[in-house]
């Protein structure tokens, strides 16, 4: 396939699809995905501003990947949906996908798509998908059914004029995924920045990793391991974490990697998607249900492309997920510091959030040792 992408950022597209793909074009605005991209993709040509590429400079284009900005639909980001500036870029997807008529559009962005700016982000894919001849499919994958010790919930978007995309995001339903008691004996991830409203409390994996804060500031989430120690990720396991191989950052800032890492793509959910344009299967017509007229929509649905939509009842993860574990041995870590454990203990004590037994109490040991 030849390929654009938009938005490139880290290169978590790239990296997923398959090596006989052609990458025709790459794009974006910032600084430092710039630098990174043009040194894994240096013959490959970059276009920073989205709004400067014109519809024949795709003509010869197959498919237009694009991760387009989520501040503006993540529940962080202020939830201003298409009213705000940075996710309502995703509209150039669309109108250079009119001039230039690729077989396929697939897009990714964070999972709380379906309810934020109540659903009309989403609403507003499908209808300019529709307008254009596409039909569609989409479904929210976990990258942590994808061999990553990551809670990684995203949304996936798939249009296409060449196959049914369901025979591509929706020919199984499934497995859920395990969603066991949090167990002290296993390794817990936490956001340490956090305590008071919420606390990304994950067994056996870390919470969605961050782009850290306004000024590059990276928070990485808190490990308590069985051992009593408690660690955060360094710069190269956090790659590993999101599926890139370690380094893959080097030779950026290293608050800005942190950033990029944070914002990317996972690599291995989109080649599981590649190989199914490969090796597509007639998705089950008995999964599907009417479309909900509410904000809210379902983890998953289809549209024929001609105003027909349904609801479609599947899991976040494939058949047969590869369940991604942590271990404190397979990866590098990092000593959370007192003053941050400290912190979120303090946070934590004073807020009416539930935590498991003993999982505050073996922070407080940590505390102590470490004073």
């Amino acid at each position: 396939m030849r390929i654009a992408s938009l938005f490139s950022g880290a290169g978590g597209f790239e990296l997923g699809l398959d090596p006989s793909d052609e990458l025709q074009l790459i794009n974006d605005v910032d600084g430092a995905a710039q630098a990174l991209l043009s040194g894994h993709f240096p013959t490959v040509r970059m276009i920073d501003d989205v709004r400067a590429i014109r519809g024949p400079e795709l003509d010869f284009v197959d498919i237009i990947v694009a991760g387009f900005p989520c501040q503006d639909v993540s529940i962080v980001g202020g939830q201003r949906g298409l009213g705000g500036s940075r996710s309502a870029l995703v509209e150039h997807v669309f109108r250079l996908a009119k001039a230039a008529n690729p077989n396929r559009i697939l897009l990714e962005n964070v999972q709380s798509i379906r309810f934020v700016h109540g659903g009309r982000v989403l609403a507003y894919l499908m209808h300019a998908a529709e307008e254009l001849g596409y039909a569609w499919a989409y479904r929210i994958l976990d990258s942590r059914a994808f061999g990553l010790p990551q809670r990684r919930r995203r949304f996936y978007f798939l249009a296409s004029k060449v196959e049914d995309p369901g025979d591509v995001l929706l020919t199984s339903q499934g497995a859920p995924l395990p969603k066991g008691r949090i167990d002290l004996s296993r390794p817990i991830g936490f956001y340490w920045t956090e305590g008071r409203a919420g606390h990304g409390l994950t067994d056996d994996a870390i919470p969605p990793l961050k782009t850290g804060s306004a000024l590059d500031i990276p928070s990485p989430p808190g490990v308590l391991f069985p051992d009593g120690s408690i660690k955060i990720p360094t710069i190269e396991t956090a790659e590993r974490l999101q599926g890139f191989s370690e380094g893959w950052t080097d030779g950026v800032p290293a608050r800005q990697r942190w950033r990029l890492v944070g914002n990317a793509v996972s690599p291995p959910v989109v080649k599981w998607i590649r190989q199914r344009f490969d090796r597509s299967e007639r998705w089950d017509r008995g999964l599907a249900t009417d479309m909900p007229a509410k904000p809210t929509w379902p983890i998953a649905a289809w549209g024929d492309g001609q105003g027909r939509r349904h609801a479609v009842s599947v899991y976040e993860a494939p058949d047969e997920p590869n369940i991604g574990r942590l271990s404190i041995n397979d990866y590098t870590w990092n000593d959370l510091s007192e003053r941050a454990l400290r912190g979120f203990v303090t946070r934590a004590r004073s807020s009416s959030l539930r935590y498991p037994i003993g999982f505050l109490e073996r922070l407080e040991d940590g505390l102590h040792q470490k004073s």
